[in-house]
């Protein structure tokens, strides 16, 4: 008969409380000089394996069939959690005790011996490594909703930030990578200027030599998942797939806006499609048949009258799927041309009406300024309310006043107060510069619009459109501009006299709500706050 030596640490990064593998093979040796009973000959078996779920460590089924086979009797081991933090395998040791194949097991500290009170304690004490197991992953993913909420993202940082281990427990956070965090922000800049995924993927790893997490070349699945991913603007979904979104506290490399234009650039999923040619309007359109990207090609056309050949640019469905068949007939490039510019003249308001809405913007801005600085006055004073809570529920603490629970709740939910009139107050002094600058802009975008499209590049005409409109598509030879609403607003305006002639000249702000509502360029309807319902889909 011969005993067996059973060592095992989770991995190497886990468990760190618990004595690597080696050192438990040196305990046990001294262990086993110390027991004179022992059979002379011994088998040693160690692994680095989770013992949280059965069937999964090869030493220790090997150890059971040892037991089973009548070649091992007494196991000597560091602690019972080395042999199990599961019921299964638990009740596999104790069944083999009871059926006599096993007869103790042997630690430093305790000698469980094949008797009822020994069985005893030997079950409470792998089932007390599964009890602290479960409450270890319960407190963890508390752990991480907490920070989660508090604006710090709970897991490893994406590649152009980094975590933060150096710090103490609870004041962990995310902070930019001083060697990778611009060469990732470059990526997104470089995409927003017209390059191709693909060369700027190539770009940053051959010429920049941006690498990987982990230090290894950055491969172009890294690439595209940095596209996609949220937390770059700013906001991550946690937990996964839970729809719940969080503001969080990194810095941001682009605005959400950019992230919105980067997602339609490169399509529906992402995948960008590398074109040999490029054509001013292609990767901007898809069929409405059949869902395909609309793309472009050039064919020449002889005319013999006069003996020379020209060469047209048609756009048409890349009928990449089998099912449905696409129907859809090509288009000349210039006729497209005149199908955008004559949506493009028709949100290009009068420019009368534009110095006219200026004016009225000023007005209106010069009484919201004064309201919100009424509104940041009360945040102020509601903040300061806040502070001076938390700091008497501290001295009632200190005092031994107040229970030490009550006064963590509390504190809780004070903190939480005053962290969201922080942010308001954040908030506040730039969202109302922030909303008259993108009303102007929008303006002055409507009325320059047909000839920016008409002198510009490919990438100012991409740009263009994609700022002026949620979605292109292309049906029976026709281009289908889905304008944003504010854009809707002016489209072919029905009687523009009689809604701004008489009022060119702006008057007080409360006179003119009252007597012309329709005059309200402020309205949502001109230019929807961002992110009032523009959560990227996951």
């Amino acid at each position: 008969m011969k005993y067996a030596i059973y060592a095992r640490k989770s991995s190497e990064t886990e468990d760190r409380q618990m004595l690597s593998i080696p050192a438990q093979m040196e305990e046990m040796n001294k262990l086993a000089e110390r027991t004179p009973d022992l059979p002379k000959e011994r088998i040693e078996l160690y692994e680095s394996k989770s013992a949280k779920i059965s069937g999964r460590r090869e030493q220790f089924n090997r150890l059971m069939e040892l037991i089973e086979n009548g070649e091992v009797d007494t196991i000597m081991v560091w602690h019972a959690d080395r042999l199990s933090r599961n019921p299964v395998d638990s009740a596999r040791i104790i069944d083999l005790m009871d059926r006599k194949l096993l007869i103790r097991i042997i630690t430093p500290s305790q000698t469980f011996l094949n008797n009822p009170n020994d069985k005893m304690w030997l079950a409470f004490c792998m089932i007390q490594a599964k009890y602290e197991n479960d409450k270890k992953g319960v407190d963890v993913v508390r752990g991480m909703k907490q920070k989660a909420e508090m604006g710090w993202y709970p897991t490893v940082a994406p590649l152009g930030y980094i975590n933060t281990p150096e710090l103490a427990k609870g004041y962990k956070t995310i902070k930019n990578d001083p060697l990778k965090f611009a060469l990732v922000k470059r990526c997104f800049h470089e995409i927003l200027a017209g390059s191709q995924a693909c060369d700027v993927w190539l770009m940053a790893r051959n010429e920049w030599k941006l690498t990987g997490q982990q230090g290894g070349k950055l491969s172009g699945s890294t690439f595209y998942n940095i596209l996609n991913n949220p937390f770059y603007y700013g906001e991550y979904e946690w937990p996964a797939q839970s729809g719940h979104w969080i503001q969080g506290k990194h810095e941001a490399m682009i605005t959400r806006v950019e992230f919105d234009i980067i997602q339609r650039m490169l399509g529906k999923l992402g995948k960008p499609i590398r074109r040999s040619h490029l054509f001013n309007l292609t990767g901007l359109m898809r069929c409405e048949e059949c869902g395909c990207s609309i793309t472009a090609s050039r064919k020449p056309k002889h005319y013999k009258k006069t003996n020379r050949t020209a060469i047209y640019t048609y756009y048409h469905c890349s009928k990449k799927r089998r099912f449905p068949r696409c129907n859809q007939k090509p288009i000349t490039e210039s006729e497209l041309n005149d199908q955008i510019k004559e949506v493009l003249l028709s949100i290009r308001p009068p420019q009368e009406f534009v110095e006219w809405a200026k004016k009225w913007l000023r007005y209106a801005h010069k009484d919201e300024h004064l309201f919100q600085e009424n509104v940041m006055a009360s945040r102020q004073s509601a903040l300061q309310i806040v502070e001076n809570k938390l700091n008497t529920l501290l001295d009632m603490r200190l005092e031994n006043n107040i229970d030490e629970a009550v006064y963590n709740e509390k504190k809780r939910k004070l903190e939480s107060e005053k962290h969201t009139l922080e942010q308001q107050l954040t908030n506040t002094s730039q969202d109302l510069d922030d909303n008259r600058r993108r009303i102007e802009n929008a303006l002055d975008l409507a009325y320059a619009a047909e000839h920016k499209f008409k002198t510009g590049t490919r990438e100012e005409k991409h740009k263009l459109l994609l700022d002026l409109s949620s979605n292109l598509t292309y049906f029976n030879k026709n281009i289908r501009i889905h304008l944003l609403n504010h854009f809707l607003a002016i489209q072919n305006p029905e009687k523009w006299e009689e809604k701004y002639k008489k009022r060119l000249e702006p008057q007080k702000y409360t006179e003119l709500l009252i007597k012309n509502p329709s005059l309200r360029p402020a309205n949502p309807i001109w230019l929807p706050r961002q992110g009032s319902n523009l959560r990227h889909p996951r």
